[in-house]
């Protein structure tokens, strides 16, 4: 009884900690802020790191710190751009949801009615995936080794999306394999992330819009956001990119700037003050100021729970982030890169956290970013 008294003590200290530590946060000020964040630079062996805060539309703390490049010494400044990973997803989102606004589809109809090819997962053939699936994640499209071969570096991927997708998906392709491909459920019923499932959102705003997915992207959320210092390829940069570094032989190992063909899921790049034109947005339901990217009910959307038997934490291409704090949002992690974004949606309060380093852990730093522009 005595040793179950002390783990019932020991829990509930933890809980009340845990408390504590949501309602008051040490950091108070953007001093005590910006020496957190080079304390955990230092820990974590960062390289360089943008932050930005705001709330109400308005940038409440903005800084740059580190190196954008190691071996040459070079500060990061405003204006390198950060390679966003799985970040990027939520714009390939919201281009599929302005085409579902001007009417084209409804969520749950099958994909396949707007596809030059036909998508079905093995086993389960008679189980169409539709838009909602592709959206939360359960499509059963798997990420197989052969987006490993992908990879460009230097260049962007000269294969085009919409074929890379048809010979990963349809059996007879150059790339398809029927067990490292999909996942073995039906469609809908599970939650598996799936880049490759992201990819084909690409290749459907393609095929319903009739525009190359980077053309529609720019037109319709760069263009409409001025959005001016973010881009899908290479080719069309030309600004500084922050290095990429993973951590080898006890030390940082720089990667060559790089591409990947099924580019929609994660091979955006920009800044945060760029992404804060799109967060800021989403946080303001949609419009920011005469300029509207979507319906506040499609905002609503991507940020309530879609499969709450499956997973309570999936919106529409967009996560619960913190459950804790209530933070909706996307993360990344690609080679060399980690990203991370989010807003609450009552206070529209957000932070924005990109690094040039593949294994820094942004998750506190989120949180403390959003706690600071609570405080300010």
């Amino acid at each position: 009884m005595n040793l179950l008294k002390s783990y019932l003590s020991v829990i509930v200290l933890l809980l009340f900690l845990a408390a504590c530590r949501d309602e008051a946060p040490s950091i108070s000020s953007t001093a005590e802020f910006d020496e957190y964040v080079q304390g955990e630079m230092q820990d974590q062996d960062i390289p360089a790191l943008s932050v930005l805060v705001f709330r109400n539309g308005e940038v409440l703390h903005e800084r740059l710190f580190g190196e954008a490049n190691l071996e040459q010494g070079t500060a990061l400044t405003a204006d390198h751009l950060f390679l966003l990973a799985s970040v990027s997803k939520v714009v390939t989102g919201v281009a599929l949801l302005q085409l579902y606004e001007d009417g084209h589809f409804q969520l749950d109809d099958p994909i396949n009615a707007h596809l030059s090819f036909a998508v079905k997962v093995p086993g389960y053939e008679g189980t169409d995936i539709t838009f909602r699936m592709l959206l939360t994640h359960t499509s059963g499209i798997a990420d197989g080794s052969a987006l490993d071969g992908q990879y460009y570096y230097g260049q962007d991927s000269p294969v085009p999306l919409a074929g890379f997708l048809e010979d990963y998906l349809v059996p007879g392709g150059q790339y398809y394999d029927a067990g490292d491909n999909f996942h073995d459920f039906k469609p809908g019923t599970q939650h598996e992330y799936s880049n490759v499932g992201s990819a084909l959102i690409g290749v459907l705003v393609e095929s319903i819009s009739g525009m190359g997915f980077n053309e529609y992207c720019k037109a319709r959320i760069f263009g409409l956001l001025g959005m001016n210092e973010t881009f899908w390829r290479l080719d069309e940069i030309n600004q500084p990119i922050a290095t990429p570094y993973d951590w080898a032989n006890g030390g940082h190992k720089p990667i060559q700037h790089y591409t990947f063909t099924d580019y929609p899921n994660g091979g955006l790049r920009s800044t945060a003050r760029d992404l804060f034109k799109l967060l800021n947005t989403l946080a303001q339901g949609g419009s920011a100021g005469n300029v509207q990217l979507l319906k506040p009910a499609t905002v609503q959307a991507m940020r309530t729970p879609q499969i709450p038997g499956i997973d309570g934490q999936v919106g529409l291409h967009f996560f619960l982030m913190d459950s804790n704090l209530g933070l909706w949002g996307h993360d990344g992690g690609e080679q060399g890169v980690s990203t991370t974004m989010a807003f609450h949606p009552g206070d529209k309060t957000g932070a924005i956290v990109l690094s040039n380093f593949g294994e820094a852990d942004l998750d506190e730093l989120l949180r403390q970013a959003y706690l600071l522009g609570k405080k300010l």
